[in-house]
């Protein structure tokens, strides 16, 4: 199995001069079992690359699976621009948390109106139908075996597990830690005092994401804020790399990839990022690396990053 990154920033893209060598697009990634089997993690902007290149390696239609942490603007906003949902016959299934499978049809439907797309998501040729996922409840899609994990994010979020080819990664992004803010059904204005049951429930969603990474190769993990930043701003539901780094070293994790930057930070800032992690990453037994467009990493095996475009990433 490998991964492959489309998209790599949180909050909206930021293609341009200072994001070169990381990329600019939001949140995508494709996962490959060794049969050629394909799952799509997150529907940012992406995901237009990536639909551009399974279309040029299609012979006709087919069906693609994907799997939304949740539906805020930096996560589906690709899906418009999905080469291959103007096939007709192909598929397209969308895997989402209750609240976003009953709404998500018409969450799409909105961004692809009249008023502000050429063509209604209803129009396209390809035919989408959308499954409910729920936490800690099993499923698997082909050679992929998929376990969906509850996190910390406003309105709700979901990663996954996803174990193939003997080997496994995880997919945990939006979260904030489990500490300081739990986001329930709607946006707090700011941090509120944890009341007993607020506290029991973090406490909870912690221990079942720690035991659902327990032993996985790779975690890729919502790392947007710096520590200086996520106390300004802990209720927006995102983590650091220091909150990432303790929960992989408590699941005995082999390798954590710092991924969903901040639009802020620019190349020059990331690389500092991705030298201070990694040396925090060898003292706690982690390999620490930093996420970029095109990044493409075997599950299960040492080897180092590839590029699947030369002129993305770090020299």
């Amino acid at each position: 199995m490998q991964i492959t990154f489309w998209g790599v920033r949180g909050s909206y893209p930021v293609p341009g001069a200072a994001t070169v060598r990381y990329g600019g697009q939001t949140s995508c990634v494709e996962a490959r079992s060794a049969k050629g089997d394909c799952v799509i993690v997150d529907a940012g902007t992406g995901m237009r690359a990536l639909g551009n290149k399974l279309l040029r390696e299609s012979m006709g239609p087919r069906q693609y699976h994907v799997l939304l942490s949740h539906v805020h603007w930096d996560h589906i906003q690709g899906l418009p621009f999905f080469s291959p949902a103007y096939v007709p016959g192909t598929k397209i299934a969308i895997h989402a948390l209750l609240t976003a499978a009953d709404e998500l049809q018409q969450v799409i439907g909105g961004i692809t109106r009249h008023e502000f797309f050429p063509m209604p998501l209803e129009a396209v040729p390809a035919t989408f139908d959308y499954h409910q996922v729920e936490p800690g409840v099993e499923f698997d899609l082909g050679a992929f075996h998929v376990t969906p994990i509850a996190l910390n994010h406003p309105f709700g979020s979901v990663g996954y597990r996803i174990d193939c080819d003997g080997s496994s990664w995880a997919y945990v992004s939006d979260t904030a830690p489990f500490d300081r803010v739990l986001h329930k059904q709607h946006f707090l204005s700011g941090p509120e005092p944890l009341s007993d049951d607020d506290k029991t429930s973090l406490g909870t969603m912690r221990e079942a994401l720690v035991a659902k990474l327990r032993g996985v190769d790779t975690v890729v993990y919502d790392t947007h804020f710096l520590p200086d930043e996520y106390a300004r701003f802990p209720h927006y539901g995102h983590s650091t790399p220091d909150q990432a780094l303790d929960i992989c070293a408590e699941a005995n994790v082999r390798r954590l990839v710092l991924y969903h930057h901040a639009p802020s930070h620019g190349d020059e800032q990331m690389d500092q990022i991705a030298a201070t992690y990694l040396a925090k990453g060898e003292a706690a037994g982690v390999e620490v690396l930093t996420s970029f467009e095109g990044m493409t990493l075997p599950i299960g095996t040492a080897d180092p990053p590839e590029r699947t475009n030369p002129g993305i990433g770090p020299a």
